[in-house]
């Protein structure tokens, strides 16, 4: 819990939050998250403190959908079923997380903008996604660690689509996904 050059302030300030979580006298919800729950500490995640870890998984097709819409309404972008085909983009995002989906609908807007301010289309998407390469591609191997935590029983699935996670794991396919 310290960090090298922080003459142990990093670990005084852990060793309070610890105490804290377990002399707690009124029922408190402690909300964290973290980028690789493996390098917690085990006195942070046994029961008392942090009751449950949860896994939230690579966004599904529908979540990539939906994640696109608001991205896009907040643009200013109406009536999407009708203007995008929502659909094909999602299915070429697969394996993208929400921050990069945001930064396909900002990069896809420069063509528009630079073909004198014509509205963007599903070919800007479908480009944008195509010169993009998500972080899932190159951290496969701690993406399927964290997945099999939740096989394990040491994390819980945070997913509406619970069966998607087992697919994947199961066939090493992520298309479900």
């Amino acid at each position: 819990a310290g960090s090298m050059g922080d003459s142990g302030t990093a670990s005084r300030v852990f060793a309070t939050f610890l105490t804290r979580m377990q002399e707690k006298k009124a029922p408190v919800f402690v909300f964290a998250t973290a980028n690789n729950v493996r390098r917690l500490p085990p006195e942070l995640l046994r029961k008392g403190r942090f009751d449950e870890v949860f896994f939230l998984d690579l966004p599904t097709h529908g979540e990539r959908i939906k994640i696109l819409e608001v991205h896009l309404r907040e643009r200013g972008y109406t009536m999407l079923s009708q203007r995008f085909n929502l659909g094909a983009v999602a299915s070429a995002t697969e394996g993208f997380v929400g921050a990069e989906l945001q930064a396909l609908v900002n990069d896809a807007m420069f063509p528009a903008f630079r073909d004198h301010r014509r509205e963007l289309e599903t070919k800007d998407l479908l480009n944008a996604a195509a010169e993009m390469v998500p972080l899932s591609a190159s951290h496969q191997e701690h993406i399927e660690q964290l997945r099999t935590m939740v096989l394990n029983g040491q994390a819980r699935n945070a997913s509406d689509d619970r069966n998607a996670l087992s697919a994947s794991l199961k066939t090493g396919d992520n298309s479900a996904l």
